[in-house]
């Protein structure tokens, strides 16, 4: 009974030691997340609804950019140009307006119909934060999962 129990013991302890190894290293590695910079605040406290005046007076300042654009509206952070082949699994394409805030490395985008209303907005940056090796995301890709 003691031999079978050791046997066991020896079978069983190293695969759990290295998968508690494995853990642990993987959530040390693992990046916190980014925290949220103002401007991503401030697209979140505008309304669907919202005039570009309204815009401009939380942003505190007119938008870096305007451009016109044909589009179609999935929800309250996502637009598909009429160009993406995805924007025709929803409605016929609408024309927008695009207003950008640019504060640093980041931008603020909000999409106005017609009316000038607010219909969708989302906040955005051109160079993402690098992925460790040791993400889960990562660990899981170089595994094949």
């Amino acid at each position: 009974m003691q031999a079978s129990l050791k046997k066991y013991l020896i079978i069983v302890c190293p695969p759990v030691c290295f998968l508690l190894l494995m853990v642990v290293a993987v959530s040390s590695r693992h990046s916190p997340q980014q925290e949220l910079t103002e401007l991503q605040i401030d697209v979140a406290q505008i309304r669907l609804g919202a005039t570009v005046e309204e815009a401009e007076a939380l942003f505190g300042a007119s938008a870096d950019a305007t451009t016109e654009t044909k589009g179609v509206i999935v929800d309250s952070k996502t637009m598909f140009t009429a160009a993406n082949e995805q924007a025709a699994k929803y409605v016929p394409p609408e024309d927008y307006v695009l207003h950008t805030w640019k504060r640093g490395e980041f931008y603020a985008t909000v999409a106005f119909d017609e009316e000038g209303q607010a219909v969708c907005r989302w906040a955005w940056w051109n160079n993402p934060p690098p992925r460790t090796p040791y993400s889960p995301y990562q660990v899981l890709k170089r595994v094949g999962l």
